[in-house]
Order: structure tokens, then C-alpha cells, then sequence
């Protein structure tokens, strides 16, 4: 009977951080973009289109970096290597 009682925090424990390996995962990817946009855009003159975009790619990061904006930069690297 305890056993069940102690499943279920434990579950709940792993999901939570399965979650948050992705969220990470997909904040790294979102600056991966935006890095590649600038530099895309480096070399050419930025028209509305490419404004736009860059706009909605840092809309994107800061929402899904939010959590991790006060991470140390050697917790972030380590958490990086764990994203495929």
C-alpha cells in the first residue's frame, strides 16, 4: 500500500524533469534559429519580411528561455550536451 503512495511522487518527479530537459532542449534550438537568422542576415540588407521574422524568432526564444535566464553558463553547457 505504501508502495502506491510512493509511486506517484516519484512518476510525477520524473516527468517533471523530463520536461524540463526539453524545455531547455527547445530553448537552445530557438537561440540555434535566431543565431542562424542573424547570420544569415549579416550579409544582406533586412527587408520587412526578414524584420518580421527575426521579431517572432526572439518573441519565440524569450518565451521558451524564460526559466532558464538566471542558469550559470557552465549549467546551461552541461544541460546542452544532454539535447540531441
Amino acid at each position: 500500500m505504501k508502495l502506491r503512495f510512493l509511486a506517484f511522487p516519484v512518476f510525477f518527479s520524473l516527468l517533471i524533469t523530463s520536461c524540463s530537459e526539453d524545455s531547455i532542449c527547445d530553448c537552445i534550438r530557438a537561440s540555434d534559429e535566431l543565431t542562424a537568422k542573424y547570420d544569415q542576415l549579416r550579409t544582406k540588407k533586412l527587408s520587412e519580411k526578414g524584420q518580421k521574422e527575426v521579431k517572432e524568432l526572439i518573441q519565440t526564444k524569450k518565451a521558451k528561455c524564460k526559466e532558464f535566464e538566471q542558469m550559470s553558463g557552465p549549467e546551461m553547457l552541461e544541460r546542452k550536451a544532454s539535447c540531441k
